[in-house]
């Protein structure tokens, strides 16, 4: 018998081996190639997500312009408030020189006091805004090293320290102008109050009586001698009747005479106290004057 494997026969001869050695090494580098390649995309796709999330906290150009348009938003309107201030120096001109109304000038002052208020309730909203988007950019540009970011950042806490520095100084310039303000509205109402008020001075009459002066409105009615401030009694004129009766039981009627002075909201009782003043035998006498005038019965200080 022939030795197969050991080639006694010249004409056969087996390969089988060998394919099988290449096969299963072809198959090795092939699984390991495969695990390189699924390595390769599970990096390149983890590379991908951090990438994204990075992207995702770079602060875009179109947030920087909405920034610009605050700002500029910003300083329009206090070049308004500026306006507005010097508006209200000239209504205060106008008022010292002319005399506006107290009504008038209080409600300047109100509005200007409301606009301040309004002004500064945005202004907080503003450089809270601005306090955190820079902390924002500076987190991102130290991250990212963006330095065109970081000029942006620094022109920005310029831009915004400057507006603080105008807004304090507008600040002050506001203060002022409330006192002065406040001085001339004190000064009109001084001379409101001067105008309002009116000396009764009575005439002297050949009957010698002495005259008693009642002011009668809506609610009250003041007795008063002439001169003598110690006199002034105030009754109610709920019942009418009786206060009036009180009101003059301690005056004869032949050493004085009454005289009414009628406001508009105490003209309802006008009928009714003449009736009754001649009823106690007075001599009466009357007169109508303005609701808010104060009536001062003696000689001027």
């Amino acid at each position: 018998m022939s030795d197969f494997l050991r080639g006694d026969d010249d004409e056969v001869a087996s390969f089988f081996a060998f394919q099988d050695v290449i096969t299963a090494v072809l198959g090795i580098l092939i699984l390991i190639a495969l695990q390189l390649s699924f390595s390769i995309n599970a990096l390149k796709g983890d590379g991908g997500s951090e990438d994204a999330e990075v992207d995702s906290q770079i602060i875009t150009e179109q947030e920087f312009i909405v920034k610009r348009k605050e700002r500029v938003e910003m300083e329009r309107r206090l070049s308004l408030l500026r306006a507005k201030n010097r508006e209200i120096l000239a209504q205060k001109e106008a008022i010292e020189s002319a005399g506006e109304s107290l009504q008038g000038a209080e409600e300047s002052v109100r509005i200007l006091i409301s606009e301040i208020e309004q002004m500064e309730l945005d202004l907080g909203v503003l450089d809270q805004t601005l306090t955190d988007k820079r902390e924002t950019l500076r987190r991102d540009a130290s991250k990212l090293g963006l330095l065109s970011v970081q000029s942006e950042i620094a022109e920005l806490t310029e831009e915004s320290d400057k507006d603080s520095i105008i807004i304090s100084d507008l600040k002050k310039d506001i203060e002022k102008l409330s006192n002065s303000l406040s001085s001339s509205l004190d000064e009109l109402s001084e001379e409101k109050k001067r105008k309002d008020s009116v000396w009764m001075i009575p005439e002297k009459d050949s009957d010698g009586k002495d005259p008693l002066l009642i002011t009668i409105d809506g609610k009250r009615m003041r007795f008063e001698e002439f001169d003598k401030p110690e006199s002034l009694r105030v009754l109610n004129t709920s019942s009418l009747t009786s206060s009036f009766e009180a009101g003059v039981e301690k005056y004869d009627k032949r050493k004085f005479k009454i005289v009414f002075l009628f406001k508009p909201s105490g003209a309802i009782y006008f009928e009714r106290v003449i009736e009754l003043a001649k009823e106690l035998g007075f001599e009466v006498g009357y007169d109508p004057v303005e609701e808010r005038q104060k009536i001062i019965f003696s000689l001027p200080d």
